[in-house]
């Protein structure tokens, strides 16, 4: 911790990230995103850099499950018949000339990615615009729970990742974002969010923070 002008914040990644007040963000892990059979794969989306690195993914979230992290799964959505979307939102989604019907609420492409494992304890949130902390209960989730943190990961950087990170940070969270963990279709697009991260916000591999987390564990269990 360190004095900033009479008020005490947490300095290093270890502060951040202590388990006692840390969620994690799985942000769009979901079939439409992540599958060769889904909706970007199928609308000329490149998802090779999403698919290089989503067992990086699934690992992360399911090691951080055992270490008693919680995990919240953010699922895009769209209403049936696309009734969900505005004019101004539909332009948004068929800029690039895939059709507007992803993650339909209900459909497989909607649901979190086939090989992500899962648990009860989950908090499972849909949202319906890239920033999760638009139109959901995740706010209150995290507050509710003394959450003062987040560690986000998922698809897509340049969209619902960066939207995600600048507001947990608006919302006065400490934001992490796992570096070898998010990815998108454009690596161009990645790294200017990358770039944009790093001057920011924290990054810490997935290895660093699972360490971080294995050792607080670990400590407290010896202080036990």
């Amino acid at each position: 911790m360190r004095d900033s002008y009479g008020m005490t914040v947490c300095d290093t990644l270890e502060e951040m990230v202590d388990p006692r007040r840390v969620a994690v963000l799985a942000i769009d892990i979901q079939n439409d995103f992540c599958s060769p059979e889904g909706h970007f794969a199928r609308n000329g989306r490149n998802i090779d850099m999403i698919r290089e690195k989503l067992p990086t993914m699934r690992r992360f979230v399911v090691e951080a499950r055992k270490l008693g992290l919680p995990i919240v799964l953010m699922r895009q959505c769209t209403d049936p018949g696309g009734s969900s979307d505005s004019p101004a939102w539909r332009r948004f989604k068929t800029r690039d000339g895939k059709t507007p019907f992803y993650t339909t609420v209900g459909t497989w492409g909607w649901q979190v990615d086939d090989g992500l494992e899962q648990a009860a304890s989950d908090w499972t949130i849909d949202k319906y615009r890239p920033d999760a902390f638009v139109g959901t209960r995740i706010d209150r989730l995290l507050r509710a729970n003394g959450i003062e943190s987040v560690v986000i990961l998922g698809t897509t950087t340049e969209g619902c990742i960066e939207s995600t990170v600048r507001g947990a940070s608006y919302h006065d969270y400490y934001t992490i974002v796992v570096r070898d963990a998010v990815a998108t279709s454009s690596q161009v697009l990645h790294d200017g969010s990358m770039r944009l991260f790093e001057a920011r916000y924290p990054l810490a591999t997935a290895d660093e923070l699972l360490g971080i987390w294995t050792r607080a564990t670990n400590a407290r269990g010896k202080a036990a």
